[in-house]
């Protein structure tokens, strides 16, 4: 099987996505029928994934033309196909929200999440995604989403059938592959108290709901008077700044830290050290961020709807993301309570191993096989 996968949206350092194209392309290549791989990307993704381990077995092409910034979108309706359809592609997959509307290729599209229906950002990205991403799922072979929860989001906001959807959820992330930065080292690096840490990775969007995460401190600091909360991921100045305001106006600014993007090692530092970790979105496409903590023994506190508390389940403790009072019992119970931390330490841990990308690949496949038979 030939396969072409649309990377031209890819500007590293993006989170949940760079890590499901990356393993998606690791783990399609290390199988004993791995299709001949072709990864379309623009130059600073290129420049990313030309030093996985895998790239040598993949065709990574760096479509500067196709890939420039204004270009990218117009390029994903129309000449990935055409460059799908020129290397004789049996399909192609677009990880990404867009891709081609024609191509003789099987055409797959994964669109992780309606966020931008749902809860829209004044953004170029969230405009172009309303106006092209329904035509892009009409006309897509079989529409893939990453949990239950973001399939009723996808077939309640944009109409798509359930004869053609497809349930795929992703691995627990990427496996650490540096040593973490020690608790001291990091707590000077960061400017961080010796109190516990509460944690929380990713982008700053208004989905994640950070704000009521930040005020739900408030009722933590006078239980656990030294708890630090610490807000890592993808940079955004004016987001970590109007965090930093919010914290500062409410006597927080020396709990609250928002560091911008980490390198791993200060990352997986930490993960490791870190005493709770908090996911109080108010939708998500799947939840990452709680396979990650999971997968390395942090107990975890998450929406109890959307998607992050199906892929915790019993795992995590649930909570209700439109009360700061239930943040905050649940940031208190992970912080206090001693056996409630072993037990979602060692349960989490469990239910992290069980979402591997062997099976996101297993199940991506047969995705590929039901787009080729285009039923």
């Amino acid at each position: 099987m030939r396969v072409v996968v649309n990377g031209l949206f890819l500007a590293p350092p993006m989170g949940g996505v760079e890590t499901y194209l990356r393993e998606l392309c690791r783990g399609l290549l290390v199988r004993p029928d791995a299709p001949r791989l072709t990864v379309l990307l623009n130059p600073a993704g290129y420049d990313k994934l030309v030093e996985e381990d895998w790239a040598a077995g993949a065709e990574l092409v760096r479509a500067g033309q196709l890939g420039r910034a204004g270009l990218r979108a117009l390029s994903e309706l129309t000449a990935v196909g055409l460059v799908a359809d020129r290397r004789r592609a049996d399909v192609v997959h677009s990880v990404a929200m867009t891709g081609p509307l024609v191509s003789r290729a099987a055409r797959v599209v994964t669109i992780p999440d309606t966020v931008w229906i749902t809860h829209p950002e004044d953004t170029f990205n969230n405009r172009l995604w309303r106006t092209l991403v329904p035509w892009v799922a009409r006309r897509a072979d079989r529409v893939v989403a990453i949990s239950h929860a973001a399939g009723e989001e996808l077939r309640r906001n944009l109409d798509v059938p359930a004869a053609k959807l497809d349930v795929v959820p992703l691995g627990f992330g990427s496996p650490a592959t540096v040593a973490p930065t020690s608790d001291a080292v990091l707590r000077e690096k960061l400017g961080l108290g010796p109190g516990p840490i509460v944690l929380n990775v990713g982008q700053k969007k208004p989905h994640r709901n950070l704000e009521r995460l930040v005020r739900a401190m408030v009722t933590v600091r006078a239980t656990v008077p030294d708890a630090q909360l610490v807000l890592p991921g993808p940079s955004s100045e004016e987001a970590q700044e109007a965090l930093r305001v919010l914290a500062a106006g409410i006597g927080l600014a020396d709990a609250v830290t928002v560091p911008g993007f980490l390198e791993t090692a200060d990352l997986e530092g930490l993960y490791a050290n870190a005493r709770a970790f908090l996911l109080p979105s108010l939708v998500e496409g799947f939840g990452l961020p709680v396979l990650e903590a999971m997968a390395r023994g942090l107990p975890v506190a998450c929406t109890r709807d959307s998607a992050p508390g199906e892929v915790a389940g019993d795992a995590g403790l649930a909570l209700d993301p439109t009360s700061e009072a239930s943040i905050a019992q649940a940031t208190l119970a992970l912080l206090t309570d001693d056996a409630l931390h072993v037990r979602l330490s060692t349960a989490g841990r469990v239910r992290a191993a069980s979402y591997t990308w062997e099976r996101c690949v297993d199940e991506t496949l047969a995705v590929y096989a039901r787009a080729l038979g285009r039923a």
